[in-house]
Formats: C-alpha cells, structure tokens, sequence
C-alpha cells in the first residue's frame, strides 16, 4: 500500500507475507475482453488496471537478481517494456479520473514526478517486493479501495469504454436481472472463485458459446439478455460468496441471508463440520439433554463494538439457541429471514449450478436439527458419537482410498452422493439415497469379514477407524429413521432397542450375542466366528444362526463350570434375543433387512461394552471408597 499525503509520497505499508496479502471487497474489475479492448480505448499498446495493479506496471519495479540489480535477460528486458507501456495505460485512467476525483488526481501527480516515482520503488526495494506483487494506494489516511468515491466515475467509464451504445426504445432488450431496458453484454466475466472443477482462468455461469445456446435469430449474450454493469454485478457477488463458501464433496455452497447473517451461516458451516459450533451442541441434541442451566439470553445483545470473533462467537450460541428451541419442540422467536443455498461445481470452462434451495431460517434451522439427530449413534462408551464431517460422509460410505487410487478416481464412484446427502441435510423430509446404502453394506460387510471391523472397535482401535464405522452406522441409522418419518412410524433410536419389531434386527443381536459367548472363553475363536459366519448369517439367518445357537450351548456349560454367573447372563441375553424373534428365523434378508442386521449387531455390541465399562467404573469406585475407609487417620 503506497501511502501518499498532501500529494506526496510517504512509504510503503506491507498488508502481508509471502502471498498473503488483504483481501477488499471491491476493486475495480476489468475482464478478459475488456483488457484486450482498453488499448484501443486508451490509444496505448497495452492495457492496466485502475487503482490497483503490480509494483512492476505502477512504479516500473524491474526483476533484481542476487545482486540487487536490474536483471538483463531477454524475458526480464521484455516484460520490463511491456510493463512501460501498461504504466502509461496505468496513469491515462489516473488522468481521466483525477479530473473530477482529487484523491486521484494526487496519486497521478505523486507517480507523474520522477523524484517521487524513484523513492517509491527504493521504498519497495527495501520492502523485498517483487514486480509481480500487487500495489495500490492509500492517499490522506484513506484506501481508495474502500472508498465509494471512484465507483459512479469508473462505471460511467465502462458504459462509454466498453458499452455498445445506449439501448433505444425499439431497439433495446429487457435484462433479466433487472427489468430494464438495456444492450446486452455480448459476454459475460467469468467466475474466479469456484475452484472445484473449474478451470484456472475461471468458469462461466452464463455463455452462449455453442449453436445449440442460440435461437429466434439472435446472437451470443442476446439470448439471455443483461447488461454489462449487471453482469458485473452479479460476478462480483457470486465471487465474493464462493471466496468463503464451503465445500462439500467436490461442490461448493455459496448462503446468503436477507438478514441474521451470522446465525445462518453458523448453520450452514455446521452442517459442513459440526465443531464449529460450541462444544456441547452435540449433547444438547442428545434424547437425554437437561437444557434447564443454560442461560440464553446472555447472548440476545451484541455490543456495539464487539471484535469480529466477539460477533462469530454470539452468532454461533445463538444458532445453538435456534438448535436447542426447536430439538425442544419450541417455537423460537422472529425467524422471518430467509436463506438461500446455491450448489455449483465446475466443469472446466463452465460452473455447474447443482441445486438451489430457499427457505426461512426456521426451516434451516429444523433440518440442520433433524440432520444431526437422524445420524445420531451410541457408541461402545455409551454415549453418542460425534456427528461426522459432510466430507466424511461421502469417503466412509465406501471402502478407505488405497494408497494407489487418486483422489478422483476415489470420489467418482460416490460424486452422485453429494447432491442427495446436501437435500437431506437441509430437508427432515428427504431420505438417505438407497444408493448410498448399498456402498455402505458393501464396505461394512468387508470391513467385519477380514477382521478390521473388530480390531477397529476394541480399545486399541484408531480414532479415524473408529469415526468410521460410526458414520456408517449412523448413515444405516438415518437412512431408517427417515423411512418412519415418512410413514408416520416411531424412529429408530440410537441406543440398543430391546422391542425393534424387526426379526432382521434382532438376527443382528443374536449374532453379536452368539460370538460374544465363545469370546467370553478368552479365547481366538470369536473373530474366526465373525469373520467365518458375519456375511452368511446376514443373508441367510435360518441357515446360520440356528446352527451356531446350537454350537453355544457347548461354549456355555464349559463357562458354566468356572464361573456359573457370567454363564447365566449370557444364557438370559440370548434367551430375550430369541423371545423377540418367535419361533421361526427368517430364511433370507434383502439388502434393507441387512441393514437392520447390522444395526442390531452394532447396537448390542455397543451396549454390551458400555455396561461393561459402567460395571468396571462402579468397581473401581467401591474399591477407591473401600480403600479411603480403611485408611488409619493421622
């Protein structure tokens, strides 16, 4: 930032390091057709920005080597008078705008001086700045970025410069955007924030490139007419979005909200990781939630003055206020704002809008709501797990990358994901794709027979193994939940269901049950029992699990002869197990049927660990009492 005061150079103010530097909301834009058609307008060789373009256009910095002089090679020598030529292109728009803009007026007179103009490249020198780095101004404590002043001027510049002259009553076109009766842009600019499949140079939302875009005899941006100050505009907006939008999958959601900003975009973020809202919102969406200590209206008023992560901070406990009301069934106060979700993706040279949704913030509010508790699970601890990532979503539903398989071709069988899980999230009534269900089982099954499964879920197990198969249960979890939703049904729960009215289920829980038996003889047989019978009893229960029921009671008289006791639970778990399927197994599972076989395989398993932990916790509590009593006192 070159700093100038009463028409005078100053110095150099750095605004980063490396190639971070300072973002402004606005600058002026020229696109690609514009720099190739400014030299005419200027009648000089090349083209510049205004305001703001490099330390080599602006001050004529040249490439240094070691030495700290200029560099003589031809490539240096060439760009050093192409960037010649673009300063005087630079300080022509200067002269333009300084004739009515006095703050502009005074940068063109500063570089126009050559004394000065000498000083601000010694000034940049010693800053270590580079011809390729950005550089603009800040003229009597004022960044004419920031100020308004320039914009009327640099429009009116554009219209005259760039315009195809004024649209005539008879000849004009209405522009979508607005109504009006304009010319349109022959070309619209291109985004430059999407990334995410888009080519470098950017990709463009609106273009009529192909024969097949046009018709009724007109041509290019005709058929979509908007003028060029329009479609500036909404390039420019659209950028700004995308420059902090999420991405989720290989998409990104640019949200926007006609007021509560803060809150909504609380929202939107959690969906894409749940962290980022305070720490406990999890357990406050928990069915065992005591919500009476919280005090909310310690965050209604945000001072005046509050630090941007003072705001942040307010914003998310309020969208954790919104979450709570409604989880608690109540009716929160003045949510007239409405959000609007944008999905879009790149495509090379084109962005793809995949989805648009719209809706008020209550409404955003009750799916991120139902989102979080339809993927609700109970884990081994006993408690709910931590909702997973969006991302995570899409690479748990099917087998981990290998370290051979690009991140593409990984994400090419599950791209098609997105797009369903992203409506889901918004909306409590749209279902979990069976699609996506399919991968899971596909990879759940693999995971179980070669072992991994329990190795992942023991005490010993990996933290990311472990998120694993809790996302994939609560994926099995939600995909349920929101089938009863839809039918008026009660919801599956995310705890062990001792009453689930489905036989698959609790064929799920016998299996555990039956393998936990033979566990219980410390021996290796139990993942050999699992790995050997997981998949077959999954798909043919009658066939397996009455054999291995009939196999157990052999395990069961040998655990009975040491400890009678353990013997006896065992033998009660099973026997409810069997009172709740009835006489006859099924003979065969469909693929949904073996989602709820793994759910109640994964739910027993959960809850038998988590008892065993509370028993231990208890014991060791006894004991630490037994051995504070016993102490002599002193």
């Amino acid at each position: 930032m070159v700093q100038v005061y009463d028409g005078r150079f100053v110095g150099v103010m750095p605004l980063g390091e490396g190639k971070t530097g300072q973002m402004f909301s606005r600058s002026p834009d020229l696109s690609h057709p514009n720099l190739m058609a400014l030299p005419k307008v200027l009648g000089i060789a090349q083209a510049a920005h205004f305001l703001a373009d490099t330390c080599g256009v602006v001050a004529l910095l040249p490439a240094l080597d070691r030495d700290g002089h200029a560099k003589t090679d031809d490539k240096s020598l060439t760009d050093q008078a192409k960037n010649e030529d673009k300063h005087l292109a630079f300080m022509e728009l200067l002269r333009r705008a300084g004739e009515i803009l006095p703050a502009v007026h005074a940068v063109y007179e500063m570089l126009g001086d050559p004394e000065q103009l000498e000083e601000l490249r010694s000034g940049l020198t010693k800053q270590s700045a580079k011809p390729t780095d950005k550089l603009s101004f800040e003229v009597n404590a004022e960044i004419l970025l920031n100020s308004p002043d320039w914009h009327d001027w640099w429009r009116e510049f554009r219209r005259g410069a760039f315009g195809r002259g004024e649209a005539e009553a008879d000849g004009g076109m209405l522009d979508l955007t607005t109504g009006e009766l304009i010319t349109p842009a022959n070309t619209h600019p291109k985004l430059t924030k999407l990334g995410v499949g888009a080519i470098a140079v950017g990709a463009s939302l609106i273009g009529y490139d192909k024969d097949a875009f046009s018709s009724y005899g007109l041509s290019a941006g005709e058929n979509g007419a908007v003028s060029e100050a329009n479609a500036a505009a909404y390039r420019a907006a659209l950028d700004a979005l995308l420059s902090e939008a999420p991405v989720l999958g290989q998409m990104k959601v640019a949200a926007w909200f006609d007021h509560r900003k803060e809150e909504g975009q609380a929202l939107i973020d959690a969906l894409v990781n749940p962290s980022t809202l305070p720490e406990n919102i999890q357990e406050e969406l928990d069915d065992d939630t005591d919500y009476a200590d919280y005090d909310y209206d310690a965050v209604d008023d945000t001072p005046l003055q509050a630090s941007a992560r003072q705001q942040e901070a307010v914003a998310k406990a309020r969208a954790r206020k919104l979450l709570t009301a409604i989880r608690q069934g109540e009716a929160p106060d003045n949510l007239t704002a409405r959000y609007f979700a944008l999905a879009i993706s790149g495509a090379s040279g084109r962005a793809m809008v995949r989805d648009w949704h719209t809706g008020t913030l209550e409404e955003l509010a009750e799916g991120v709501s139902a989102w979080f508790s339809d993927l609700a699970i109970a884990t081994p601890s006993g408690r709910n797990a931590k909702r997973p990532k969006f991302f995570s979503l899409l690479l748990y539903v099917q087998r981990p990358k290998s370290a051979s398989t690009g991140l593409d071709d990984y994400l090419r069988p599950i791209r098609n994901l997105q797009l369903p899980f992203w409506r889901a999230a918004l909306d409590p009534a749209a279902f979990i794709p069976f699609s996506a269900i399919g991968k899971v089982m596909e990879a759940h099954k693999a995971h179980v027979v070669t072992g991994k499964f329990s190795e992942a879920i023991s005490s010993q197990g990996a933290p990311e193994e472990k998120a694993r198969i809790y996302t994939r249960m609560a994926l099995l979890r939600a995909y349920h939940v929101r089938q009863a939703r839809a039918k008026g049904e009660p919801p599956m729960i995310s705890s062990l269901n001792f009453a689930h009215p489905s036989k698959a289920y609790h064929c799920g829980r016998l299996m555990y049950l039956l393998a936990n038996v033979q566990d219980a003889q410390d021996s290796d047989i139990n993942a050999g029992v699992v790995q050997r019978y997981y998949g077959a009893a999954s798909a043919t229960p009658a066939l397996v699990l009455g054999r291995l029921t009939r196999l157990s009671q052999h395990h069961l008289a040998k655990i009975g002869r040491d400890r009678p006791g353990l013997a006896h639970t065992l033998e009660q778990e099973i026997a409810q197990v069997w009172t709740a399927l009835g006489v006859n197994l099924p003979k065969t599972l469909s693929l949904e049927d073996q989602t709820l076989f793994a759910l109640g395989y994964y739910q027993q398993l959960a809850h038998n660990s988590a008892q065993r932990q509370e028993r231990a916790a208890t014991k060791k509590a006894e004991a630490n009492a037994q051995n504070a009593i016993s102490q002599p006192t002193l």
